[in-house]
């Protein structure tokens, strides 16, 4: 299928409803806060291999969970007395932790998680836009996840558990901790930030990137609270 190749110095995104039918949109372009940024207010998230083009995808439906009406499962049942959760205390040991799941050597596929995008999340994260959830057990990290915060959107990126049980609560508690504060949409853009036993929401392209854009337009200017 058709994409559009685009430059380093480009500064737009074509439209979102041009992906192909896989979600592919565009190739190419270099990677910046800015860029990211920009991906994220018109719908799009990146993916891809290390050694290759950055790919930008808009998939339809896209996956999200819808806050205001999602109720936890009840078949969450992780005995969490044994576990310690915290949000913003340990941000680059969360991306730590993703890497040493994620990035198989031999396997350099397209969960790897590089240094480059990960001293862009660190940016992201200074600038009060990148949070992260950590699970505990005695002291030690064994779970967590990240993501970036736009007004009333998170875009989910990266879970990981190295116990059983630990990315349960991370999500639980995200989830928890974004519908208190109001949020309107969990983006599970990613392979890298699904749990399974949670019953997502399809929502289709165009109105996902219309809520994207009016969420940008609205808080432009206005921090995330997380």
């Amino acid at each position: 299928m058709p994409y559009f190749e685009l430059k380093k110095d480009d500064k737009n995104f074509p439209p979102a409803y041009f992906a192909d039918i896989e979600g592919l949109l565009a190739v190419g372009g270099g990677m910046s806060v800015e860029r990211l940024m920009l991906a994220y207010n018109n719908g799009i998230f990146y993916w891809h291999y290390p050694l290759k083009h950055i790919k930008w995808w808009s998939p339809d439906p896209r996956i999200v969970i819808r806050l205001d009406s999602f109720k936890m499962p009840e078949e969450w049942r992780v005995d969490d007395k044994e576990f310690k959760v915290t949000a913003d205390t340990a941000f680059e040991e969360v991306l730590r932790g993703c890497q040493q799941i994620y990035n198989v050597d031999g396997q350099m596929d397209n969960r790897w998680l590089t240094e480059r995008m990960l001293r862009i999340f660190l940016e992201l994260h200074a600038k009060g836009l990148a949070h992260s959830v950590e699970v505990r057990n005695n002291g030690k990290l064994v779970g967590g996840l990240f993501g970036v915060a736009i007004g009333k959107l998170f875009f989910g990126e990266y879970l990981f558990s190295i116990v059983p049980g630990a990315d349960e609560l991370a999500v639980r508690h995200l989830i928890r901790r974004l519908k208190n504060r109001e949020y309107r949409l969990l983006d599970m853009q990613k392979q890298t930030f699904f749990l399974p036993g949670i019953e997502y929401d399809e929502m289709p392209r165009l109105e996902y990137v219309d809520i994207c854009k009016d969420n940008a337009s609205k808080y432009k200017d206005v921090p995330s609270v997380f």
